[in-house]
């Protein structure tokens, strides 16, 4: 943990200068607390604090730090973030929800067996079920099952294709940790 102290108007110099260490600072340690109130009271747990993270960070520094530059010190910069935050990742969550709910589970046919396709559907169902992370989950499904490009699926949930690669890798992790502990 580090122990400086930057005021406002360093942390908002650093962060448009792309100050590597007060980027770090700011959102990994300064922010912790927002963060976990984000995870906690916003996606009810289920989320991850590196893809919010990352998901702010982008969207702050969107058109060369537009959003950032219309801080204008009447607040401290945790309270006027923590309400871009709080507004930004509400919509997030809410398009989650909507979206969720338009991707029916479709399994691609891959054998002329009935009894194989049906033991495959049931795996792939039961491994994406127990996966904690919804969002894990639906990216897996919207790549892997139902074959949907990266771009398109960047678009449809409105990050980055860096964003969405960061995603799948999770993602893919969490996936893995599943199989080894159900022993596939």
């Amino acid at each position: 943990m580090n122990n400086t102290q930057y005021s406002d108007e360093e942390l908002v110099n650093g962060l448009l200068a792309n100050n590597e260490k007060i980027i770090k600072y700011f959102f990994f340690e300064k922010c912790t607390p927002m963060f976990c109130y984000i995870i906690k009271n916003i996606f009810d747990y289920k989320a991850d604090k590196e893809e919010l993270i990352s998901e702010l960070f982008i969207y702050i520094q969107e058109n060369n730090w537009y959003k950032l530059r219309l801080f204008d010190y009447r607040s401290r910069l945790t309270t006027w973030l923590s309400v871009v935050a709080i507004r930004f990742f509400y919509k997030k969550r809410d398009e989650l929800i909507e979206n969720s709910s338009q991707n029916p589970l479709i399994i691609q046919e891959t054998s002329h067996d009935p009894f194989a396709r049906l033991m495959a559907k049931m795996d792939v169902v039961t491994l994406l079920q127990q996966m904690p992370n919804d969002r894990y989950r639906q990216v897996l499904q919207a790549l892997f099952i139902d074959d949907v490009e990266l771009e398109q699926l960047a678009l449809q949930m409105g990050i980055t294709i860096d964003n969405l690669y960061n995603i799948k890798r999770r993602a893919l992790a969490q996936l893995i940790e599943i199989v080894k502990r159900n022993k596939l």
